[in-house]
């Protein structure tokens, strides 16, 4: 599996899924299409959402929605509880577009931080994240149907009960339609993890996946929203940041281990990406500036 693309192994006939993290490992930057909770439980967290650096506390709550490139440093005196599942388990047979799209739109539009919340709502989520946790681990019986509930007791807290940001924008990766397509894109992500240290163009990588140049390029854009350059170019500044973000390296080796050609056009993408330059950004990730 790509560290970019991350299918989590749900069930394909109840897509839920739970479980605890320590804290003792780096997280590397990914993405998918289900929507992720995090509860921190113990200590602090420092994770990373689009490029926005968050350092989360004890009794606070995030929400991850699919197409938002996360990432997650080690914190190794804490604990998070996170719960991954897919917005199907809101529909069912007689469940129209309409409706489909005014249940992920409240997802995307709402404010994902319980900090934001009021303090209520936050404690009524973190009850229900709680509660469905405890019946994902416990499995007695009937407790699919506990989960279920609890998710649509969450849904009109959402409607009704959080902010909404209305800054907040769509995640292109949203609008990927099947598996197939993201077992595609996954291969895709795959040779560029393996290469991206390399001199990679649009032609090998379409001839790779078997296909005439135009049809993948034209496949990869209606798919991820961007050309396979620009992806590739911000892949790049991901292992940068990571970098960054993590080790004491010079420029030229960061710009070197990320896949650039040259510092002078790592410089140039960062900034424009970032509006700050890479020494900027380490020194403002470190509490320097």
């Amino acid at each position: 599996m790509s560290i970019y693309l991350e299918l989590p192994e749900l069930n394909k006939d109840f897509s839920f899924k739970s479980f605890v993290n320590s804290g003792a490992g780096l997280c590397y930057p990914h993405w998918h299409k289900e929507i992720e909770i995090i509860y921190v439980t113990k200590g602090s967290l420092e994770l990373g959402i689009n490029d926005v650096p968050i350092r989360m506390h004890a009794g606070q709550i995030q929400f991850i929605v699919g197409g938002d490139v996360h990432y997650f440093l080690a914190a190794p005196e804490g604990e998070r509880i996170v719960i991954q599942f897919d917005l199907s388990l809101f529909y069912d047979s007689s469940t129209d577009v309409e409706r489909k799209k005014s249940i992920s739109d409240s997802f995307m539009k709402m404010e994902h931080s319980s900090w934001k919340w009021p303090e209520h709502v936050m404690k009524r989520m973190r009850a229900l994240v709680e509660d469905m946790h405890e019946e994902n681990v416990s499995r007695r019986e009937g407790y699919m149907y506990m989960v279920k509930a609890r998710l649509f007791e969450m849904l009109p807290m959402i409607f009704r009960d959080i902010p909404r940001n209305e800054m907040a924008e769509y995640a292109s990766n949203g609008n990927i339609q099947s598996r197939e397509t993201l077992e595609q894109l996954e291969r895709v992500f795959s040779y560029v993890e393996e290469h991206y240290q390399e001199s990679v163009t649009l032609k090998e990588v379409a001839e790779y996946m078997g296909f005439d140049p135009f049809y993948f390029s034209r496949l990869f854009k209606k798919n991820t929203g961007k050309n396979f350059i620009t992806f590739l170019n911000e892949y790049r500044l991901n292992k940068a940041k990571w970098l960054l973000l993590t080790e004491e390296g010079s420029m030229a080796d960061v710009a070197e281990a990320s896949g650039f050609g040259s510092v002078k056009t790592f410089h140039h993408l960062f900034k424009e990406a970032t509006g700050l330059s890479p020494l900027k950004y380490r020194k403002t990730l470190a509490g320097k500036e």
